[in-house]
């Protein structure tokens, strides 16, 4: 199955069904959009509000990414509509210089709107960890 990607404005308490590698001890995030177009958010820990994660909806920089997301991810999100519920976000890198920011297309963070069950999922496709986010 294909995830529909959509881009949501702000978003209640996540939680993700296993922790977001380096950061075992950090389950609970927010949503929270970082700009007024929209296309940029961040996942900011609730324990921590120092750790954020930059994150964005791939389809303004990516049109054509598609993941496949498998039967055990919806599993573990308990997504009861996927094709309506999940949302994909790109974890970005950010460089000295903006121009140098960089997307993770291996390893999307996948979300259920519904049940506000995400989890971080590497792809088994040949795709790059640091693709340029602004030559998209």
């Amino acid at each position: 199955m294909t995830a529909t990607v959509l881009a949501e404005p702000e978003l209640p308490t996540i939680e993700f069904t296993s922790p977001m590698p380096g950061f075992p001890e950090h389950r609970r995030f927010v949503l929270v959009n970082a700009g007024e177009d929209g296309l940029i958010y961040t996942l900011r820990s609730v324990d921590d509000p120092e750790l954020r994660f930059l994150v964005v909806p791939p389809a303004p920089f990516y049109p054509d990414y598609a993941p496949e997301v498998g039967d055990q991810v919806i599993e573990q999100l308990a997504s009861t509509r996927p094709e309506r519920d999940l949302l994909v976000l790109l974890v970005v890198t950010v460089g000295e210089r903006a121009d140098e920011a960089t997307a993770n297309l291996l390893a999307p963070v996948i979300l259920d709107r519904s049940t506000r069950r995400a989890v971080q999922v590497v792809l088994q496709e040949d795709l790059p960890v640091r693709a340029p986010l602004l030559d998209a």
